[in-house]
């Protein structure tokens, strides 16, 4: 057998270091020129995914995941998530974590599962076909052609695979959101110190506020500065003119930043004027709706679930898709099951797990803009959820 793997985030090269692992012939193609074509988004809080990961890619490879978490001196095993009441900056809620939890650089880790994949970059996927012998052909958009018994759609929100497959595009959520990468000086990170994700709703205006911290920099005089992830959103309609230039959108944040106490509200108020990293992200998910796998093909990570940010989930449900399919592709190759088995049974799992878990991530982001909804149930400051599958193999 033959596995063809599109798409190179976290989800596809977890899948790429399963069969890798395993001895399972595949092939692993990504439309970017390069690994370092594009920056890979902010940092990931990796939780109940981190014993799938580390099962999936690897003893030897699971040695260097620490050594993309963001700052080894917090205590992250213990660490809570605060959400905050953006009017006076006290901590309204503290959102626990899971028994595990890292807070990893997502580029680094990135690069972690790059080494020792042999990855064809460059290919974006066209379309794809069952071929008279049962196989997938797979079309680039170079004109090249490339053939597998199983393909494996990891590419991403965007994902042409899904759109093959079913036509469905990702569903707008009435929020807009507008975000930076911004630099703190020791004395502007001093309030937060200790503290690498936090978030805040005021509750006159319903606006939100996120903060995660992405890299720390020890100062000659011992003190830290930090670059961080800042983003400020609220509840409107996705006919919302915005700016498109960078200044245009700090201003905007700076706007809307007005009605949060300090220190909170300096968070934004201090992006310098000239920062040109600022982007708009569309708030927009996908349920995880049955698709024709046509025995050849299927999805993993956000292409069969895209989720907004507003419960930090999205990359732990890729990998344990990742994680699980692995474990169908093992029994494939041993002979111990057929295509259309494997397909199902991990299909079958994913389509009881991944619908709910994009909803309560929908539902999150609707409430973070609705103080009156920010309740200790509310799917934005309640625990994460341990999946029922891995609840399971815990208990053996």
């Amino acid at each position: 057998m033959h596995v063809l793997i599109a798409g190179c985030g976290i989800t596809g090269l977890t899948v790429a270091h399963g069969c890798r692992r395993h001895g399972i012939p595949h092939t692993i193609f990504e439309k970017d020129p390069s690994a370092s074509a594009r920056t890979q988004g902010w940092s990931l809080t990796l939780h109940f995914g981190l014993e799938p990961l580390e099962r999936t890619i690897g003893p030897e490879l699971a040695k260097l995941v620490p050594e993309t978490v963001i700052d080894p001196r917090i205590n992250q095993a213990a660490g809570h998530f605060l959400h905050l009441d953006g009017g006076t900056g006290e901590i309204r809620h503290s959102i626990p974590s899971t028994k595990r939890l890292q807070q990893v650089d997502r580029q680094k880790l990135r690069n972690v599962l790059i080494s020792g994949l042999s990855i064809q970059w460059g290919k974006e996927l066209k379309s794809f076909n069952n071929t008279a012998d049962g196989k997938v052909s797979v079309e680039f958009t170079d004109g090249t052609f490339v053939t597998g018994d199983m393909l494996i759609g990891a590419d991403g929100s965007g994902s042409t695979i899904r759109g093959i497959l079913n036509g469905a595009g990702l569903e707008e959520q009435p929020v807009t959101l507008l975000a930076a990468t911004r630099h703190f000086t020791a004395d502007q990170a001093a309030p937060f110190e200790g503290r690498f994700l936090f978030h805040a709703t005021e509750p006159i205006n319903n606006t939100f506020m996120w903060y995660g911290v992405q890299t720390i920099y020890t100062e000659p005089d011992g003190r830290d500065s930090l670059e961080a992830f800042v983003a400020i959103s609220w509840r409107s309609d996705n006919g919302e003119r915005l700016p498109t230039d960078h200044k245009g959108r700090i201003n905007l944040m700076k706007q809307r930043a007005q009605v949060f106490a300090e220190p909170l509200r300096s968070i934004i108020s201090d992006i310098p004027d000239n920062l040109d990293n600022t982007v708009r992200i569309h708030v927009a998910d996908y349920p995880c709706r049955p698709w024709k796998n046509r025995g050849i093909v299927t999805l993993a990570g956000d292409a069969a679930h895209a989720m907004t940010m507003y419960r930090g989930e999205g990359a732990n449900h890729g990998i344990l898709d990742a994680a699980l399919i692995v474990d169908q592709l093992v029994e494939l190759h041993a002979g111990r099951i057929t295509q259309p088995e494997a397909l199902r049974a991990y299909e079958e799992e994913l389509f009881s797990r991944a619908p709910q878990a994009v909803l309560r991530s929908r539902q999150a982001a609707l409430d973070a803009h609705s103080w009156v909804s920010i309740s200790k149930d509310s799917p934005l400051v309640g625990p994460r959820i341990v999946p029922e599958v891995l609840k399971t193999a815990q208990d053996r």
